[in-house]
């Protein structure tokens, strides 16, 4: 049941947090803005397109920046309850710590919630989405990039590409190209082409080198001008695998058994396998120590709660890289360590803070 009092902090945290969240995403986007403007020439892409990457963009974001939207909050509400006395008055009345800060808790339950189902409901979705789009973006930027040992199939053909370049904005230059057709009577038919280009479904290759085999016995052979096949496909995929971020839980899980069974290293997908809970977790924990630290500096000036949160996620920001890209990545520490490790640092400095306050 929801009291007086857990309407009150409740309301004193909402501004805070919405206001909190919202920044940082706004500075994520303009970073991301900034970084394409940069790095890309965008006269010849749609401003709509640019506006509909940020907005698929965002659940990856919101994944990063709910945490500190909580710490905000709770650093705000807190600090501004001990600055005026507020919660001296509570204390008087025979009220523990523990019970003021209950909805601050309850709020990083419902937060740690939001972003789990941000994490595995909508980003997988918007990130192969954005990534598609950032790919054509790319294209009509004209921006350089390749791929190699490109495999794929179109029609009956198992085609092997080389290298994969991007040529025009609507054109891609292939090199090495090698279309293999399984025919019956184990009878397999192998085209070679030095180069070809790929536009709006058209594959054009030069100079096709064909050859049916039977076994390991050449039957016939010939060379050919030009060898042109329609099959639209989706060109992003050329050029870019799904990321961890695209897969979903069980996906992940999948291809991580799949990577094992290959004798493959895994540590990485399993260490982001095991942030899909600890970053939503640690909104839960930021509602826990941001209070408790608000309350200690409290009184050292108006502005210690916007402080105090700041320096609280850069300090969890950095041990969460440190701790994850190379603890998790040189495999110092079990994956689930390197992922929850942070949580746990600031879940017992918590637990320390409550002790000595109470």
């Amino acid at each position: 049941m929801i009291r007086k009092l857990d309407r009150y902090v409740l309301r004193e945290m909402v501004v805070p947090f919405i206001i909190g969240t919202l920044a940082v995403v706004l500075m994520f986007q303009a970073n991301m803005l900034i970084a394409l403007f940069k790095n890309l020439n965008l006269r010849n892409v749609p401003p709509l397109a640019l506006l509909q990457l940020l907005v698929l963009k965002t659940p990856f974001f919101l994944n990063m920046t709910l945490p500190v939207g909580i710490a905000l909050a709770s650093s705000l509400a807190i600090s501004r309850l001990t600055r005026e006395s507020e919660l001296t008055a509570m204390r008087s009345a025979g009220m523990p710590i523990r019970r003021v800060i209950r909805p601050v808790l309850i709020a990083g339950v419902v937060v740690s919630l939001l972003n789990f189902f941000v994490v595995e409901r909508l980003m997988p979705r918007t990130e192969f989405m954005a990534r598609k789009l950032g790919n054509e973006i790319n294209m009509l930027a004209l921006a350089p990039d390749l791929k190699s040992n490109v495999v794929l199939s179109i029609q009956a053909y198992t085609v092997s590409i080389g290298t994969v370049s991007r040529g025009t904005a609507e054109e891609l230059a292939l090199s090495d190209v090698l279309l293999i057709e399984r025919r019956a009577f184990g009878q397999t038919m192998l085209i070679t082409s030095p180069r070809g280009t790929y536009r709006n479904g058209n594959w054009r290759l030069e100079t096709p080198t064909f050859r049916l085999l039977k076994g390991e016995t050449m039957i016939s052979g010939k060379t050919e001008r030009v060898l042109e096949i329609y099959e639209q496909i989706s060109v992003p995929d050329l050029f870019a695998q799904p990321t961890n971020e695209e897969l979903p839980l069980d996906e992940l899980r999948k291809s991580i058994q799949q990577l094992q069974r290959m004798k493959r290293d895994t540590k990485m997908q399993e260490v982001t396998l095991h942030t899909r809970f600890s970053v939503p977790a640690s909104c839960l924990i930021f509602a826990l120590t941001g209070p408790l630290f608000a309350v200690w500096l409290a009184r050292s000036g108006p502005f210690v709660g916007v402080l105090l949160s700041v320096v609280m996620v850069l300090v969890y920001y950095n041990a969460f890289v440190i701790s994850t890209e190379i603890v998790g990545r040189m495999g110092w520490a079990p994956p689930w360590f390197a992922a929850w490790l942070p949580n746990l640092i600031f879940l017992i400095l918590g637990a320390i803070a409550l002790w000595k306050i109470e």
